[in-house]
């Protein structure tokens, strides 16, 4: 079921998470009426570890609905050693498309 701006509404209209965490986050997302649910991509929302997304992140297919606190592949933003190797990658593309001053 769809509301008016497209995206997905439970019949029981209420929203369902999935978080490993048993601290703030977790009494936040209870208090606001969410449920809790155990199952592997069965949820509206999860709020993942690092460890989950590492894992599992980059291999599942989530609905356009589904929503995690990370980013895809967030190590290759992260990471300095990462993040460096990225930017030269970026800048070396730009040059050989004739964009110096963006590569600059």
């Amino acid at each position: 079921m769809s509301n008016r701006r497209g995206r997905r509404q439970r019949a029981d209209g209420v929203l369902r998470f999935r978080t490993g965490f048993r601290n703030t986050i977790y009494d936040v997302l209870k208090r606001r009426g969410w449920k809790e649910t155990d199952a592997d991509l069965e949820w509206d929302m999860h709020w993942a570890d690092r460890e989950w997304v590492y894992e599992v992140f980059d291999n599942v297919h989530l609905d356009h609905w589904q929503r995690v606190n990370h980013f895809r592949n967030g190590r290759e933003l992260c990471r300095k050693d990462l993040l460096i190797k990225n930017v030269k990658r970026m800048k070396k593309s730009l040059e050989k498309e004739g964009r110096r001053e963006e590569a600059a």
